[in-house]
């Protein structure tokens, strides 16, 4: 079982950096004002030149004292509050360094920048049911050895009436490029063959299976390993449908790549495309 502090730990890595940087302010906001009640509970006369029963005046030294600035104008008198403001002190570095640490390590955790669409579809690709999925690089560099991996996670139940999930791998017609740089567009066939073909389009098995994604390459700008996944729920699998063509081919012959229509996809009637939805 992991222990709290460790998941605390991949919280503070993970989280936003709009949470990250609320926390840090509140706990900063409510250690000084700790400080502050502390000092009060002194007496008066224990930090001179502050006002009696100043909270606000305690509070202002408390956060001179914990970032060591030491103006000179408001100082501890006797034995307490000098004790406290060296636990201060102390508590100052170390959460100055914490915070520090954090920061930095949130800055260098490397991410892959990659982009799943937020559906998948089924429809036909030359003439076979085909599940297909896209997959875009956010970034401006390249990936090297990128790999795609797509799994089929099911619930089954043995003969003797326990359940228990079951991870299937889904043969994709390319899981691998030497060079991921705009966009990928993965497919998997499902024929009689695949496992799939037991779950799509039956509501009763829906909350029974997931498709699960796994992407990894080598960062060129980060020089490192990176990894990426998705998950697509039974809801996010459009029946009959295919995407919108995302390159176009100009005047002089050159494609381009129009990022717009990536999330794009139009429903298949009688191998006739019609309509467009987001």
């Amino acid at each position: 079982m992991a222990r709290p502090e460790n998941n605390f730990y991949h919280w503070l890595l993970g989280t936003t950096w709009t949470s990250f940087m609320l926390l840090v302010v509140f706990v900063y906001l409510g250690t000084n004002l700790l400080f502050a009640f502390a000092y009060m509970a002194c007496g008066d006369g224990a930090i001179t030149n502050a006002r009696p029963g100043s909270l606000l005046d305690v509070f202002f030294f408390s956060v001179q004292t914990m970032a060591t600035i030491g103006y000179g104008r408001m100082t501890p008198v006797g034995s307490w509050p000098n004790a406290i403001v060296t636990f201060e002190a102390f508590f100052g570095i170390v959460y100055s360094a914490l915070t520090t640490g954090l920061a930095f390590a949130r800055f260098t955790r490397p991410t892959a920048g990659i982009r799943f669409s937020k559906v998948a579809v089924v429809g036909n690709h030359d003439g076979i049911k085909t599940l297909k999925f896209r997959v875009a690089n956010d970034r401006s560099s390249h990936i090297v050895e990128a790999q795609l991996r797509l799994w089929l996670i099911a619930e089954s139940m043995t003969s003797e009436g326990e359940r228990y999930r079951r991870s299937v791998e889904l043969q994709l017609h390319r899981s691998e490029s030497p060079v991921f740089s705009m966009t990928w567009t993965a497919m998997h066939s499902v024929d009689e063959v695949s496992p799939l073909k037991d779950f799509l389009g039956k509501a009763e098995l829906n909350g029974n299976w997931h498709l699960l994604i796994t992407f990894t390459g080598y960062h060129e700008s980060l020089a490192n390993q990176v990894y990426a996944r998705h998950v697509y729920l039974p809801r996010d699998v459009q029946q009959n449908a295919t995407f919108v063509d995302i390159v176009t081919v100009s005047p002089d012959g050159s494609r381009i790549i129009d990022l717009a229509n990536f999330e794009k996809w139009v429903p298949n009637v009688s191998d006739k495309l019609v309509g467009e939805f987001l």
